[in-house]
């Protein structure tokens, strides 16, 4: 069985998405080490199933910011990590993290990008952000083999490296209860949710402004806050983080699923594990609308402002919020979009990797 050190840019028990299901996925192929970020100061938010061998790799305070820091970070890293020749594969899901992969390594690099890292690099400083960007690039002409989450994200990495060959691994639904399509039901109040990291991109106008038109509908918000400024209204709750695998139970109280996002160039380029998992879940679903999920459109009913988010919301209710699928088209979907299937995609492309080489 080969070896694959597996390294990831959050921490294991972070909300449970693609870094995690593709490790646990991967784990049943290879010998695999995974490697995730810690920082000192961070709680907890859930207990996900660990892989048998987990390296947490502890974060300096402004070790990207400061250079002794950084070089003390680098250190300690290195340490930690060990001899990196000893593995066949690394599997790298952070750009900053291909700079422990030293020149003479002679194995497999694949680099699996599944956001728009520019976008998202916390440090807006312009000399610290092209460092950071610089990485990222480096890490994109070092690998054999790239993966990205979208077709915008694909692009992107195109424009930095022309001739690279891209394959787009989309994401996937978990192992969740698969629940059928919600029949209309008319109600006095209804209660709408969200699953998943509130954090800048919420848009909590549009919330607040549908509040203001509508008295007959209450948020329940699930899911890590960071970055973001709660809305202090009593038909506004934050819930937390709730286990994954109990989230089934929860979402069943739920009459709407919502991803009411602010459209930003970081949202452009994400392909939304919540979507895959909420038609599992069978709810009505609404969402923001952007060019990367329009191919959702058969399962969604969208919107593209305040004015016709509190339209539609006025239009579902009068029709009891029905989930706008089949139980045939959530089956047809969800059976060529598990992450059974992905994972089949990606030893696919490893196995054709390997014949070439």
């Amino acid at each position: 069985m080969k070896k694959m050190l597996y390294i990831m840019g959050i921490e294991w028990n972070w909300i449970f998405q693609r870094p995690q299901v593709l490790a646990l996925e991967l784990e049943k192929e290879y010998e695999l080490t995974v490697v995730c970020t810690k920082w000192p100061m961070h709680a907890k938010h859930q207990n996900n199933r660990k892989p048998s061998r987990l390296i947490e790799l502890y974060q300096l305070p402004f070790q990207e910011k400061n250079r002794l820091i950084g070089v003390a970070a680098r250190y300690i890293h290195d340490k930690v990590l060990g001899d990196l020749t000893q593995y066949d594969i690394i599997w790298v899901g952070y750009p900053l993290f291909g700079r422990y992969i030293s020149k003479d390594y002679r194995g497999t690099v694949i680099y699996d990008c599944m956001d728009n890292f520019e976008a998202l690099y916390p440090d807006r400083n312009e000399m610290n952000l092209q460092r950071a960007c610089r990485e990222e690039k480096k890490l994109l002409e070092r690998a054999d083999i790239v993966f990205a989450s979208s077709l915008k994200l694909k692009e992107k990495l195109l424009s930095l490296c022309p001739n690279k060959k891209i394959d787009v691994v989309r994401n996937g639904y978990s192992n969740i209860e698969i629940v059928k399509p919600a029949l209309p039901c008319k109600k006095e109040q209804y209660k709408l949710g969200y699953i998943g990291t509130l954090s800048e991109w919420f848009d909590n106008d549009l919330l607040i402004d549908s509040l203001k038109k509508n008295s007959k509908i209450s948020y329940d918000l699930i899911g890590p806050v960071s970055n973001h400024q709660t809305i202090q209204d009593e038909r506004v709750s934050y819930r937390g983080v709730i286990e994954h695998r109990q989230l089934s139970d929860y979402v069943k109280k739920l009459d709407c699923l919502l991803m009411p996002f602010k459209i930003s160039e970081i949202i452009l380029y994400v392909d939304p594990v919540k979507l895959y998992e909420y038609i599992a879940w069978g709810k009505c679903i609404v969402a923001a609308w952007y060019p990367e999920i329009d191919r959702f459109k058969d399962f969604v009913y969208f919107y593209h402002d305040e004015r016709e988010y509190s339209e539609l919301i006025a239009k579902l209710m009068g029709e009891g919020f029905p989930a706008k699928f089949t139980e045939n088209m959530q089956e047809n979907f969800l059976k060529d979009n598990s992450w059974d299937a992905r994972v089949c995609l990606i030893r696919e492309c490893l196995q054709k990797y390997a014949e070439r080489n």
